[in-house]
């Protein structure tokens, strides 16, 4: 059971996901490899020699993909899909630390990616692709371009690039609250757009979802002046009432405060970073402080015996 144990503890620090190991760096380069091979695959210009070379690459890459799977799972057993933890961002109300589960994402992300791409790929994907009950499969053929995904892994190598992921993770919550407030007030004026000129524009504002979609493209300023509103004022000279308010409640206002949302959660996760970094500074004096004082003890109950 120890030998077990230690073989475990040694897998898990290769298939950890910190890149600090020459497997793991080797891994992040199947990762790149397969990353770029997947985006020239989508090419329609390289030759059929090529595209046989590139899926070759393709079932070589997934197939790694698929022993570091195992060894993951051997290495992490039971806690391969998260385990109960303790630290300082989880307290209750008396300043403890609780206990919660945390899940580990990048092995659960990893599972899915690897099942599907694996499923994708067998043979008779091919067999039933001509029928047209099993068109959907297609879906799922392309759903292992987002193998790509696993590029995100390189976060874990740079600290101050993971700081900036948990910022914007963090930041989430917000920006969803802000863009359901944004889709609610395109949609009061997308009502508003589609009764006033539907008749005289109906390529822009025919129906309730074309008027949805220019509202977009106006929040963009994807041409919306040149393409959008100036035809319409010239009908409507008051129309500018309308688009002006728009873009500068909607595009200016509301993405502004999307800005400052995700510059709010960077700030929290440099905070965060930095309370961290003191306590273990405090941690590590602390453990020098015992181990001093250990050392004393012994030699203090060295001469006591000595004494007696």
């Amino acid at each position: 059971m120890d030998n077990q144990e230690k073989t475990k503890r040694k897998l898990t620090e290769y298939v950890d996901g910190k890149v600090d190991t020459a497997y793991e760096l080797f891994m992040l380069f199947v990762i790149i490899v397969n990353t770029v091979s997947l985006g020239i695959e989508t090419s329609k210009n390289i030759t059929t020699e090529l595209r046989n070379i590139l899926f070759t690459i393709d079932q070589i890459c997934l197939w790694i993909f698929v022993v570091e799977l195992i060894f993951k799972i051997i290495a992490y057993n039971k806690k391969f899909f998260g385990e109960m933890r303790r630290d300082e961002d989880h307290l209750d109300k008396n300043g403890n630390m609780e206990e919660y589960f945390h899940w580990n994402k990048w092995n659960i992300s990893d599972l899915i990616i690897v099942v599907v791409s694996f499923v994708s790929s067998l043979p008779y994907f091919t067999v039933f692709r001509v029928f047209r009950v099993f068109r959907s499969f297609k879906v799922i053929k392309a759903i292992r371009s987002f193998r790509a995904v696993k590029s995100f892994k390189i976060v874990n190598e740079f600290e101050d690039l993971r700081s900036t992921f948990k910022g914007l993770v963090r930041a989430i919550p917000g920006i969803l609250w802000t863009f359901a407030f944004l889709a609610v007030f395109a949609y009061v004026y997308a009502i508003i757009g589609t009764n006033m000129f539907s008749e005289e524009c109906p390529e822009h504002f025919g129906t309730l979802g074309t008027s949805l979609l220019t509202l977009c493209q106006i929040t963009t300023f994807d041409a919306w002046f040149s393409g959008v509103a100036r035809p319409i004022i010239q009908i409507y000279p008051l129309a500018w009432i309308y688009f002006i308010s728009y873009v500068f409640i909607a595009a200016s206002v509301i993405m502004n405060v999307i800005v400052g949302i995700i510059v709010d959660s960077m700030g929290e996760e440099r905070d965060r970073k930095k309370e961290k970094e003191k306590l273990k500074k405090v941690n590590a004096k602390n453990e020098v402080t015992l181990e001093k004082l250990s050392e004393q003890i012994a030699e203090l109950q060295k001469q006591i015996e000595r004494l007696s």
